[in-house]
């Protein structure tokens, strides 16, 4: 009876931990952590319920008796399927706290190249299962132990081992860079997510070997409740897996006012991605009458997140911006059609007013545009 009031009050807690997820991922829009983690909190909790589904067929063909208290579901330990389909959930589970502290540096590069261990266990493990002739039934760790001379038992528990250091290494990458201070706290969340992950390897690694004895229920339970936490924390915030902001007292005056003029965040690293696109492409600040509005309209998003885009990229507002933007590609013109004049190219690039483009260009490249263009016809000498 308790062995079935446990599974009733997991499965409950995996339907909770499933409609959060649900919840945070229908709720991100363009909060790319977000999506990701509801994501991963519907994946986890699929997994943890299917589990429990497993249970419950169980105990319907045979009743309570059929099977002891608080044991494992029997299983073929060292399993090629396991292993491939636990690698790969491990492996973005593993990745996410990287995003979640350096949001923009993990390119499809970068992803491509930190997963190259598990697309090796998932091409091995395949071959292996497809075109090996035998494969050893481990159905404890005394017949890993036995049968530990096997080619199959040796392959399998090779990739067994490289499944648990990949996204275990890839958990302390964020230590390793040095993008969490020695000195520095952590975010609670942060801890929360560490301690769930180190629960759920631990269990895979416990399943995985056979070991007898592990409470999988309250297992299950103890890993869906920091999901669930983790749930109602992605509803209330963008990103509670980053960095907390260093104590006051340890900055400079300088870091302090540019803390309180921007408050990075991943909506506002992607925006500033959007803006570089859209600018190199469209080529948007060519035309005179692009205003303001006209950005927002064609980024889909608001003047403060806006602002605080530009802000980052080091620009005082969108006048300055665009105005960068049109220098930029008055230069590039100049360079190019150099039988166009100054008048020609100012108006090529958007520019309306003399006095106010004359005025720019002095201010940034330190002299006239017609000295600029002189000085591009004797470098052509």
């Amino acid at each position: 009876m308790v062995s079935v009031l446990v599974l009733c009050i997991e499965l409950l807690l995996d339907i909770v931990g499933l409609a959060l997820g649900i919840i945070v991922f229908s709720r991100s829009s363009d909060n790319r952590l977000q999506k990701a983690w509801g994501m991963l909190a519907i994946t986890l909790s699929l997994l943890l319920l299917c589990d429990n589904l497993e249970w419950i067929w169980l105990f319907s063909r045979g009743g309570e008796n059929a099977l002891p208290r608080f044991t494992e579901v029997p299983m073929n330990h060292l399993s090629l399927w396991h292993i491939v389909r636990v690698i790969v959930f491990f492996q973005f589970f593993s990745l996410f706290p990287i995003a979640s502290l350096m949001p923009g540096w993990l390119n499809t590069t970068r992803v491509i190249n930190l997963c190259i261990p598990v697309i090796l266990i998932i091409c091995i493990a395949c071959c292996y299962q497809l075109f090996n002739g035998h494969y050893t039934i481990l159905k404890s760790f005394a017949d890993i132990r036995e049968n530990i001379g096997n080619q199959d038992v040796l392959v399998r528990l090779f990739l067994f081992i490289i499944s648990v250091i990949t996204p275990s290494v890839n958990f302390l990458f964020p230590y390793m860079k040095r993008w969490i201070p020695v000195r520095r706290k952590q975010s609670r969340a942060m801890t929360i997510y560490m301690f769930c992950y180190a629960m759920i390897m631990s269990g895979y690694i416990w399943l995985m070997l056979g070991t007898s004895g592990l409470c999988f229920n309250v297992f299950g339970i103890i890993v869906i409740l920091p999901t669930i936490y983790l749930n109602v924390l992605y509803l209330r915030h963008e990103n509670p897996l980053s960095l907390p902001p260093p104590p006051v007292e340890e900055l400079k005056r300088e870091e302090i006012e540019a803390i309180r003029e921007i408050a990075v965040s991943p909506v506002v690293l992607d925006l500033c991605d959007q803006l570089q696109t859209l600018m190199k492409e469209n080529k948007a600040y060519t035309n005179p009458q692009y205003s303001l509005q006209d950005l927002l309209n064609d980024l889909n998003t608001n003047e403060n997140r806006l602002d605080k885009a530009l802000h980052y990229d080091g620009f005082s507002g969108f006048r300055d911006f665009i105005n960068f933007h049109r220098l930029q590609y008055f230069k590039e013109q100049a360079r190019l059609q150099k039988e166009l004049s100054v008048k020609e190219l100012m108006f090529m690039s958007g520019f309306t007013s003399r006095s106010s483009f004359y005025r720019y260009f002095a201010n940034v490249e330190k002299m006239s545009p017609g000295e600029y263009m002189d000085m591009l016809h004797t470098d052509n000498k």
